[in-house]
């Protein structure tokens, strides 16, 4: 087990990918903290991996607030005792209601998107990061793995706001990577491109289909890509990773 006894918390862990990567954590031993603003999504995901022999909590909270942040922290410190791992996975697609992917010109966008959409990723980033280093700095020891995008490394048409979040996620990660890699504490990101999540399902039909010529691999990818990816970064296999980016995305970029 690459994660025995170690304590994990995923922020938006009720589906998609940080649903495989708290499954697979808690596969590798780790104590995991299901985080998501869905009561019930938390709930879902935490009943699955206590299932299967597995040790889970739900926490629940809107890591968009600075103020549900720190109570969550507190509530997973009394629980775990410590943190080891956060893992920043909470994210959103699109912020306006849609059975699809709403793609919105930059000059469609309204001041409520903009903000919307930054405080759910880049303004969660920061709140969650700032509360497990107040921890893990004392501790001399921890693993942070933002989840950013090639949305962020690599950009996309009509969506403007999230590319912007997602790439404050990926200079946010190199930029406190450097400042506590001295304490013994690894900062690294994330970049996956397209994969096959409950976001990707808001696609159209057509989407889906430039989306698949656009990727080398021919395919979208999928959870566990992803999830394998972190495993990575978490364990002591990384420990020269620092301020990293990796991209798991089919050869949709190298850069």
């Amino acid at each position: 087990m690459k994660l025995k006894d170690k304590a994990v918390l995923i922020t938006g862990s009720g589906s998609g990918l940080g649903r495989e990567m708290g499954l697979l954590f808690a596969v590798e031993g780790a104590r995991v903290g299901i985080n998501d603003i869905r009561p019930e999504a938390a709930q879902n995901v935490t009943t699955e991996i206590q299932r299967a022999g597995g040790v889970a909590t739900a926490f629940v909270a809107d890591v968009a607030s600075s103020a549900a942040v720190k109570q969550m922290f507190s509530d997973f410190l009394a629980a775990y005792g410590t943190i080891d791992v956060l893992i920043n996975n909470a994210g959103i697609a699109r912020t306006r209601q849609s059975d699809q992917q709403v793609l919105l010109a930059t000059t469609d966008l309204t001041d409520d998107d903009w903000h919307k959409m930054l405080a759910t990723h880049l303004d969660a980033t920061f709140y969650c990061t700032r509360e497990a280093l107040k921890t893990m700095i004392p501790a001399s020891r921890g693993r942070i793995i933002n989840i950013g995008s090639i949305a962020g490394t690599a950009g996309l048409p009509f969506a403007s706001h999230y590319c912007a979040a997602k790439g404050g996620i990926i200079s946010f990660t190199k930029s406190v990577a450097l400042e506590v890699a001295k304490h013994g504490i690894l900062v690294n990101a994330i970049a996956p491109g397209f994969i096959e999540t409950p976001m990707t399902a808001l696609l159209t039909a057509e989407a889906r289909e430039w989306v698949i010529r656009s990727t080398p691999a021919g395919r979208l990818g999928q959870p566990r890509d992803i999830a394998a990816a972190a495993l990575y970064l978490a364990s002591d296999d990384s420990s020269f990773m620092v301020g990293q980016v990796v991209s798991p995305n089919g050869g949709w970029t190298t850069a």
